[in-house]
């Protein structure tokens, strides 16, 4: 049975920006090559291939996006991998039965260890326009709705200029 490595929450959102359909179409990225996912994930096990990494990617995004709904899609995919739990000397490990779960596992259950500290309301997809990446807002008010600075201040540009221009 095959270990699950465990992973850092902000490293699943950069995996799930760079490699889900839905933050690449976004963003006008869908033919710009793929980063290194080894490097990305800090990964040493063995990685699928692109195409294997997109259907990853896109397994976890409405995780995100499913805010009263997250914990059951969650569950849904959980169920699906069925991940066994293992006490090991250092706390507990996760493992499944076939190899080719690794990833996705190793993915969800950073999210269920995510959801167990902060709750699903910390998981969201930004709020700003043409932009579908997804954050986890460790922020101490828990208020974030955009990915980035970046995004924020373009929807705050937007709006500005809207009320310039009259028309909000």
């Amino acid at each position: 049975m095959p270990d699950v490595p465990v992973l850092e929450m902000r490293d699943v959102v950069e995996f799930v920006n760079e490699f889900s359909d839905a933050a690449r179409e976004a963003a006008g990225e869908q033919h710009t090559r793929y980063p290194d996912a080894a490097e990305l994930l800090v990964w040493t096990a063995p990685l699928p291939g692109i195409d294997g990494l997109v259907e990853a990617a896109n397994a976890i995004h409405p995780l995100f996006a499913a805010s009263g709904s997250t914990r059951e899609r969650l569950n849904e995919l959980l169920r699906s991998l069925r991940p066994t739990p293992v006490a090991a000397a250092d706390g507990l490990r996760w493992t499944v039965d076939h190899p080719a779960d690794v990833l996705l596992t190793a993915l969800a259950t950073a999210v269920l260890a995510w959801l167990l500290r902060h709750g699903p309301d910390r998981l969201g997809t930004c709020g700003g326009a043409d932009c579908a990446d997804v954050y986890a807002d460790s922020s101490p008010a828990g208020r974030r709705r955009f990915c980035s600075t970046t995004c924020l201040n373009r929807h705050k540009v937007a709006a500005h200029r809207r009320r310039a221009a009259g028309t909000d």
